[in-house]
């Protein structure tokens, strides 16, 4: 299993695009092969803050997700939204063993 967390802050005026985006890319990433769960869930007391979660059943599956024409066409409509940086996480989660 393959995960990607991520933390956005959005600009005021970019709000509507950004959130606009986001569906886009959520509706496509959940019909590609090897996602099990793909969502960006609003902060509760920041309307411009948001949390990435996506789940993979692979490193490569979601690599040749995020390679795609459509992800290549459509990320830089969200980068020219954020107020600052955006913070990206990658974890390899294969499970090891259990408690």
């Amino acid at each position: 299993m393959y995960l990607v967390t991520g933390s956005f802050l959005f600009k005021q005026e970019n709000l509507e695009q950004a959130e606009s985006v986001m569906r886009n890319i959520v509706e496509v990433g959940r019909t590609e092969p090897g996602i099990v769960r793909y969502t960006f869930y609003p902060d509760p007391d920041d309307p411009l803050q948001y949390f990435l979660f996506e789940e993979w059943e692979t490193k490569e599956l979601h690599d040749d997700h995020f390679e795609s024409d459509f992800m290549q066409a459509t990320v830089p409509g969200l980068f020219e939204c954020f107020a600052e940086p955006p913070q990206v996480y990658y974890y390899d989660a294969t499970v090891a063993g259990t408690l």
